[in-house]
C-alpha cells in the first residue's frame, strides 16, 4: 500500500479532502483489518463524496466495500460524509458517546447550543453584531454535517472494533468527543485534531451535555492529554490535518510553551486595570477576532480559565460581565 509518510504505515492510507474551513484539507484514514474501515469522513459536500469515491477506486475499493466508520471527533470536518456514506452503504459507526448529541443535531440540543452560547458569549462581553456568530455556527452544522447516530461507543482503554491491534486513547480537549487511536506494535497514533503538526488546535468552548452542570474548561484537559500523550511511545502521529508528527515530546513542549507565552501575555494586558474577557480577546487578537469571533474566543477563554486556576488571575462579575484582574490589585 501507498505509505502515508517517508515512514511506512502498515495498513493505513491517507485520504485528504478540501473543506470550507480556515484549516484546510481534512485528512481521512482508510484501515486495513478484519474490518475495512474508514477513520473520519471529511465534510458534506456532494465534491468530497465524489472525490473520496475516486481515491477509494484508485485503490481497489468502493463505498460497498466499506464495513465500518469510526470518528475522532464530532466535528463536521470529521463527520458530515456520515450520510451520504450510510446512505449507499448502512456500516455501523463508532465514536466517543459525547458524539451522540452532535450527530443527531435534534431539536432539543440545537436549542441548548443556541442559549449556552448566547449566555456565554453575553456573560464574555462580547457585543450583539459579533454574537451572530452563534447562528452562523449552526448554520454550517446543517449544510456541511450529518443527521445519523452511534451504532457503538469507544471509551478509553477499549480495542477498537474489526481493528486487532488498536486501542482507543482518550484525548478531550480539542473536543469532548475527542478520541485517538494507537497501535502498540509500531507505535502509531491515528490523532485526529489532538496534535497537528503546523496549527495549534484550539481547545474549543462546548455547551456541557447537562444544562445543570458547570461547561469543561477544555485547555486545562487538552495540555493534559497533549502530555499524556508526550509520555507514550509514540514513533509517528496522522494527524486530522497536514503533514504526520514524528517527534510528540518536541511538538508538546511547543504547544506548551505557546500557552504560557500567551498567558503571560494576558497578565500584561490586565495590568492597567480589570478587562472584560471580550476586551482580552480584542487586545490578543486585533484583526483576527471579528473574522473568527467563535475561536478567538473559546482561545481567550480558555487561557483565563489556566490563570484562574492557577490562582493568577481573579475573575469578577460587572453588572453581569465576566471581568479579569491581576491579584495585586486591592
Amino acid at each position: 500500500m501507498k505509505p502515508v509518510t517517508k515512514k511506512k504505515v502498515d495498513g493505513v492510507e491517507r485520504i485528504e479532502l478540501p473543506t470550507p474551513f480556515p484549516v484546510g484539507p481534512v485528512n481521512v484514514y482508510l484501515v486495513q483489518g478484519e474490518k475495512l474501515t474508514l477513520i473520519d469522513t471529511g465534510p458534506n459536500t456532494a465534491e468530497n463524496f465524489d472525490l473520496l469515491k475516486q481515491e477509494l477506486s484508485t485503490r481497489g475499493y468502493s463505498i460497498h466495500d466499506l464495513e465500518q466508520i469510526v470518528l475522532t471527533h464530532h466535528h463536521v470536518d470529521h463527520v458530515g460524509l456520515l450520510d451520504r456514506i450510510l446512505l449507499d452503504n448502512p456500516v455501523p459507526v463508532y465514536g466517543h458517546p459525547n458524539c451522540r448529541v452532535w450527530l443527531r443535531q435534534d431539536k432539543k440540543f440545537a436549542d441548548w447550543y443556541l442559549r449556552f452560547y448566547t449566555t456565554f458569549l453575553e456573560r464574555f462581553g462580547v457585543p450583539a453584531e459579533l454574537r451572530g456568530g452563534v447562528y452562523l455556527a449552526l448554520k454550517m452544522m446543517d449544510k456541511y454535517s450529518c443527521h445519523t447516530d452511534l451504532d457503538g461507543e469507544l471509551l478509553e482503554g477499549d480495542r477498537v472494533p474489526g481493528l486487532p491491534g488498536w486501542r482507543v486513547i482518550e484525548t478531550k480537549g480539542h473536543a469532548q468527543s475527542h478520541i485517538s487511536f494507537y497501535r502498540a506494535s509500531d507505535k502509531v497514533l491515528i490523532g485526529g485534531d489532538h496534535i497537528i503538526k503546523h496549527i495549534s488546535s484550539n481547545a474549543l468552548i462546548e455547551p456541557p451535555a447537562d444544562p445543570d452542570q458547570p461547561r469543561v474548561k477544555p485547555l486545562m484537559q487538552y495540555h493534559e492529554n497533549l502530555i499524556k500523550c508526550a509520555h507514550m511511545p509514540i514513533d509517528i502521529v496522522l494527524s486530522g490535518h497536514g503533514e504526520p508528527v514524528e517527534n510528540v515530546p518536541q511538538l508538546v513542549s511547543e504547544r506548551l510553551n505557546h500557552a504560557q507565552k500567551r498567558a503571560q501575555d494576558i497578565k500584561e494586558i490586565i495590568q492597567d486595570g480589570p478587562k472584560s474577557g471580550f476586551e482580552i480577546v480584542q487586545a490578543l487578537f486585533p484583526t483576527k477576532y471579528q473574522s473568527e469571533p467563535m475561536l478567538t474566543v473559546s482561545e481567550t477563554a480558555g487561557h483565563l480559565d489556566l490563570l484562574v486556576e492557577r490562582g493568577d488571575i481573579l475573575e469578577e462579575e460587572d453588572n453581569g460581565i465576566l471581568t479579569y484582574r491581576t491579584c495585586l490589585e486591592g
